[in-house]
């Protein structure tokens, strides 16, 4: 079984390819407790990295689940650039979680990430995309031959730095809502943990932390809210003008 997580829209198009490529049923994390797996039946994770990191997202549904086969994990990590550590940060944070064997594979896509970066130009996140699917075959390859990418004990040692730094930037005090605000009330319904209400017309952020999807600020209708200023006069991303989100996500989740 496929299970993912997705900010907004790039990894649930990499879950949606690949289990319609490896014939396996697909569910979104974000509808609650997972349908019944069969005795060892394969678990596959697609999400995206955060500071090299699981979203606090998925690692909160993975604690709560326990019901999951915990002896092979597969997670397909969707990035802006290099894997970097995140093999071994993230291989840690399954060991502690129980379990046994994890395979972790990468696929460079384009940043959305735009509290350091900018949004790539259409063309050019289009061809990394497609880049990026490209590999898919060579992705279900390695799971069906329980092949990962490289991890490294020292590495590992890192994960309480990236981890520090994670939570430091999903402190939801960064965020705050502009003049521009139409009080549609979207960001509410599309927060994946609850935490922004609207309140007299505009959203309010309720608790002290989020998962740092970025979901709120991209989706917007009317690009009214900001991270900080780091993201103030930046181009939001929508996926939806690279590829077509309800064309290219047939597959039929459970």
């Amino acid at each position: 079984m496929i299970l993912y997580f997705s900010g907004t829209g790039n990894s649930k198009l990499v879950a949606h390819r690949l289990a319609a490529l490896m014939q396996e049923k697909i569910y979104n994390l974000e509808q609650g407790a997972p349908p019944a797996l069969h005795k060892g039946e394969r678990l596959v994770l697609v999400a995206p990295l955060y500071f090299w990191t699981l979203p606090s997202i998925v690692l909160e549904y993975l604690a709560q689940h326990q019901q999951l086969n915990r002896h092979e994990l597969h997670l397909v990590i969707t990035c802006g650039g290099a894997l970097g550590a995140g093999a071994s940060l993230m291989t840690r944070q399954g060991r502690r979680l129980g379990f046994h064997e994890i395979y972790v594979h990468a696929l460079v896509m384009t940043t959305n990430y735009i509290p350091l970066h900018r949004i790539q130009r259409p063309e050019t996140a289009r061809k990394a995309i497609d880049a990026a699917l490209m590999k898919l075959p060579e992705v279900a390859d390695k799971i069906s031959k329980k092949q990962g990418a490289p991890t490294s004990i020292f590495l590992q040692r890192g994960l309480p730095l990236a981890q520090g730094m994670y939570d430091r930037a999903r402190h939801t005090r960064h965020f705050y809502v502009t003049v521009r605000c139409i009080g549609c009330g979207l960001c509410e319904k599309d927060c994946p943990v609850q935490a922004i209400q609207l309140l007299s017309g505009s959203p309010k952020w309720i608790k002290p932390q989020c998962t740092l999807c970025l979901r709120c600020v991209h989706h917007c209708p009317a690009a009214a809210i900001e991270y900080g200023r780091s993201t103030v006069g930046k181009v939001r991303y929508h996926p939806e003008k690279l590829f077509s989100i309800e064309q290219d996500t047939q597959s039929k989740e459970v």
